[in-house]
């Protein structure tokens, strides 16, 4: 148990506003403006790999801190027997007296442990961790399913596609060569930052459907301390 990582993961969380999809929306957006800056040769050659790499592995991280956020709100704000029937699976890790007088010193709460453990670097895992709190069938399958009206149009309709499932996919591929295979370049192009907007498309419907979620299953004395 690195309590350092659960206390630094604690600090960071304080310094983002309250709304996950936000702030995951700001870092890309710097992202995609990054990228385009590279494509239209904006960007010194002294310095564009760097970009390069960067506005990925940045898009990536981004997306990692979105799903920790939004697990750290369903157990914020969602009724714990909403949650606990999963705890185990998603934090099967055991301590011995010592690791629990270190938790205590710290004053960290349970939760935060299972928050630090997951780890989000690839779709399989983020699908297997957020399908636990779906009624049914696995989050990307339900994310698909969605339709989204836009506004001042009723009529038009948007939805969520296999092929930005596998754009995000991409993302965390090409993000692992980066981190593992320094010496790759000549990498970026248009379908780079079109992958980029599409697994934000992704990210999008996960929040929609997220918020349902917690909305729907919302702790009763948080609902009444609104009301209050």
């Amino acid at each position: 148990m690195d309590i350092k990582q659960v206390l630094q993961a604690r600090a960071n969380r304080r310094t983002r506003i309250e709304q996950p999809f936000a702030n995951f929306l700001e870092m890309v957006q710097q992202c995609i403006a990054a990228g385009d800056l590279v494509l239209s040769g904006s960007v010194d050659s002294k310095v564009v790999v760097l970009i390069e790499r960067s506005a990925v592995i940045s898009t990536v991280t981004a997306i990692e801190v979105y799903y920790r956020d939004i697990l750290d709100f369903i157990f914020r704000y969602c009724s714990p027997k909403f949650f606990e029937p999963h705890l185990k699976q998603l934090y099967p890790e055991k301590y011995d007296i010592s690791d629990l007088l270190e938790v205590y010193r710290h004053q960290v709460h349970p939760l935060e442990l299972v928050s630090a453990y997951q780890s989000f670097q690839n779709i399989e895992r983020i699908d297997k961790v957020f399908s636990k709190f779906l009624s049914k069938g696995g989050l990307w399958d339900n994310v698909l399913q969605l339709q989204v009206r836009v506004k001042d149009s009723p009529s038009t309709e948007s939805s969520f596609t296999h092929d930005d499932l596998l754009a995000l996919k991409r993302l965390f591929d090409l993000r692992h060569e980066l981190v593992h295979d320094p010496a790759r370049s000549a990498f970026f192009t248009e379908q780079t930052v079109a992958d980029i907007w599409s697994a934000t498309s992704m990210i999008f419907g996960s929040d929609l459907l997220l918020t349902q979620v917690i909305q729907a299953n919302r702790d009763p004395e948080l609902a009444n301390k609104a009301d209050a």
